[in-house]
């Protein structure tokens, strides 16, 4: 059986990866299918390295990665033959399947449906033309196997060799320089709304964020179980994935954040357009034509710049309680109208 990775590099890996979910997912199963590939071998350890390696390249090339895929594929497949010319060209095939196989597990774990959904099955179809016949039951026993709920995403916004031998800097197992994974500019832009500055506006934004939240949720426009943390950093204004899945129409959210980043309370940013964010950001295809949305979306959308506004007062339940706001959304549009006809008479 052949070894590529010595005892020395195995040892490393072991030590620095010890609590990685990915690692530890491999070394679940990594013996039994090292043990399957007699000739060609491929350890726990060089399999793990194989798959940080390939998720690499898609977080670096996010989107732009889909018709690349095949190629990747052909890319390992040569190296690995390239290995020893002399091991049967379907083990070769199978020990390039496991590594893929692994990359679908890890991606699949994505809150963003590009990666969980458009990768996964991309991915999923490059391995089924691929692979022998009667392997697909290996592949469903690596993707059955357990990873945490986005720990992709993760993977994404740090650098995965930050700290461990492979970090930006340092020589990768081919002797060659690493890449950093993602840069700032890489990754999507966020609304910039928060006012760090002044922890009394910081206070009342994070309530109406909080509110916004609850309404888009009550409205269906994002998906119920979106970790209100995500939610609240797509105002924080900093580059990253925020893995919010939009489940409104494309249309409503390009118009929505059209009008939005024309508010005063948001501020401007080099490229953060509306465009950037619907499809950056949630996945989707830009469509402003208006014609698209009715006139309940549009005092939605309404509503929802009111919200974020901290200069316009919400509507109380009660004149006497001061402190229980009426967050109907008939109460809230009535608001809006009121503002517009003021606005009007000026």
């Amino acid at each position: 059986m052949k070894t590529r990775f010595q005892n020395a590099e195995i040892e490393a890996v072991n030590n620095l990866y010890a609590e990685n979910h990915l690692y530890k997912a491999v070394c679940k199963i990594g013996p039994q299918l090292e043990a399957e590939l007699t000739e060609f071998g491929l350890c726990p350890e060089e399999c793990f390295a194989e798959t940080q390696e390939l998720l690499t390249v898609i977080a670096e090339k996010g989107e732009e990665v889909i018709p690349e895929l095949q190629n990747l594929w052909l890319m390992k497949f040569n190296q690995y033959r390239r290995f020893d010319r002399h091991v049967n060209q379907e083990e070769v095939r199978k020990a390039v399947s496991i590594v893929f196989g692994f990359t679908i597990l890890a991606v699949n774990t994505s809150r963003h449906p590009f990666y969980n959904f458009t990768l996964t099955w991309n991915l999923t179809c490059i391995v089924a033309d691929n692979t022998p016949e009667g392997w697909s039951h290996t592949l469903d026993r690596i993707v059955s196997l357990q990873m945490p709920d986005g720990w992709f995403d993760r993977f994404v916004e740090e650098d995965p060799w930050d700290g461990n031998s492979h970090s930006e800097g340092s020589a990768d197992k081919s002797g060659k320089r690493r890449k950093k994974t993602v840069t700032a500019k890489e990754k999507p832009l966020t609304i910039r709304y928060y006012r760090h500055g002044n922890k009394g506006i910081m206070a009342r934004q994070r309530q109406r964020v909080d509110i916004l939240y609850r309404k888009w949720t009550e409205w269906k426009w994002i998906d119920a179980d979106t970790d209100p943390d995500d939610f609240d950093r797509l105002f924080e204004g900093q580059p990253r994935h925020c893995n919010i899945k939009w489940t409104g129409t494309s249309a409503t959210l390009t118009i929505l954040m059209q009008q939005l980043l024309e508010q005063d309370f948001i501020e401007k940013q080099t490229n953060c357009s509306a465009k950037h964010l619907v499809e950056k950001q949630f996945g989707k295809t830009p469509n402003s034509d208006r014609r698209r949305i009715s006139k309940d979306i549009e005092e939605k959308i309404s509503i929802s710049i009111l919200i974020l506004d901290t200069s316009s007062p919400l509507p109380q339940r009660n004149a006497r309680d001061d402190n229980e706001e009426d967050l109907s959304d008939a109460a809230l549009y009535e608001v809006c109208q009121r503002q517009l006809r003021s606005t009007k008479c000026l």
